[in-house]
């Protein structure tokens, strides 16, 4: 950027109004910062959201390692965990630190999701060999995966369907009014309210489930297992509990709480306002040399976390730090979702007898990269971000155009 240039448009910024700052000025004042009824009036607006009963916890992480520690802690024999390799690092960390093993799928070309048959050849290679399978599609940028075909799949394997929903709250899966958290062949799901995320909480995660007893389990787990127990055992008295297996506390702020029942509330108005500018983008992109959409079309019940595309490098001249350079240099701010988990120290040794073929998300990460996408993002700005992108796409890059 030279003086005087207009300021960077960052990829995701989180929406507030006044409303927030009242409800979190509201749970200051009252002295109740955890265990209030914030937390309580919150799970009641996710349950209206996703269509399930919901129980909060600290972050996304923490929702899906409470999840994964319920499903696992009483199974006999190895347990495994079946995950696209284009994903954050949340799910898969909480497997291998709970002692699962982690297996990584490929992805479907159009819109990165997890691609189920290889899902499918996965499991028939390897299912036998785990006391629990549970498999774990992205709802990737906000898109649903292909629910049906999963379900399935699972059903056939014996495996348990896990939706990891981090990126999906306030969405509805493809053709339906089911909304994301509700798909009746799922044990459960889990979101994220990161500050980037549709419905933002500053930090903060739920599972939604229809099982009570899974989701008694992890009420439990938020809160140290602590069990009541009779008041007239005088033992344990002034505070009666009891503590049956160890716990950790993953609770939810109240003020945290305050902030995301304002989001949820407007979650839909806050989806359309997103889904209007991805519009805007599918439009200025559509059949643009160098460059496509994911996925290629919009999607009417997606909930448009995340706008991200794939640029031909080869086409555009450029390497990929080459093209995040000049996005940046040019005011756009862009984000990468994600680096492939194969590609991390972390996961790099994951055995090949448990990864699928990967080349899909081989093929497309190279240009991978996710556009400005948030509420409150002005058209004016947008069109810069059109404007910039166009002229990448084109190869009309400053400096670096091809001869």
């Amino acid at each position: 950027m030279t003086d005087g240039a207009p300021p960077a448009i960052p990829y995701a910024r989180p929406y507030w109004d006044g409303a927030e700052t009242e409800a979190l000025l509201e749970a200051l004042g009252s002295g109740m910062w955890t265990n209030g009824a914030r937390v309580t009036s919150f799970e009641a607006e996710l349950e209206r959201l996703a269509g399930t009963p919901a129980v909060t916890l600290s972050s996304g992480t923490a929702a899906v390692w409470a999840l994964l520690h319920v499903l696992g802690r009483r199974i006999a024999g190895p347990k495994l965990l079946v995950t696209p390799a284009l994903t954050f690092a949340a799910a898969p960390a909480s497997a291998r630190l709970l002692g699962w093993d982690v297996a990584l799928c490929d992805v479907t070309a159009d819109g990165l999701t997890a691609a189920p048959d290889r899902v499918a050849e996965l499991l028939d290679r390897v299912r036998h060999r785990y006391g629990r399978v549970v498999v774990m599609p992205v709802h990737y940028a906000g898109h649903p995966a292909d629910m049906l075909a999963l379900q399935r799949i699972c059903l056939a394997a014996g495996a348990d369907l896990v939706e990891d929903a981090c990126h999906a709250t306030g969405a509805r899966y493809d053709g339906t009014d089911i909304p994301v958290g509700a798909w009746p062949g799922s044990l459960a799901a889990f979101f994220s309210f990161h500050p980037t995320k549709p419905v933002a909480s500053g930090e903060g995660g739920a599972v939604v489930s229809s099982s009570p007893e899974l989701l008694a389990e992890v009420r439990a787990v938020r809160n140290h297992n602590m069990t009541p127990v009779a008041a007239h055992q005088d033992d344990l008295a002034p505070w009666p509990y009891t503590i049956p297996e160890p716990g950790l506390n993953l609770r939810l702020s109240d003020l945290h709480a305050a902030v995301g029942l304002v989001q949820a509330r407007r979650a839909e108005e806050s989806r359309v306002a997103r889904a209007r500018l991805a519009a805007r983008y599918h439009d200025a992109f559509d059949d643009l040399p160098g460059l496509r959409t994911v996925p290629r079309r919009q999607r009417a019940g997606s909930a448009h976390h995340l706008f991200p595309v794939v640029f031909d490098l080869a086409e555009i001249g450029l390497s990929k730090p080459e093209l995040i350079g000049v996005l940046r240099d040019r005011g756009v701010g862009c984000q990468v979702h994600y680096t492939p988990l194969h590609r991390l120290p972390a996961f790099a040794g994951i055995p090949a007898g448990l990864r699928s073929c990967l080349d899909t998300v081989d093929a497309a990460f190279p240009g991978l990269v996710s556009l400005p996408l948030w509420r409150g993002l002005t058209d004016a700005d947008q069109d810069r971000v059109i404007e910039v992108v166009t002229d990448v796409a084109y190869g009309k890059h400053s400096g670096r155009c091809r001869g």
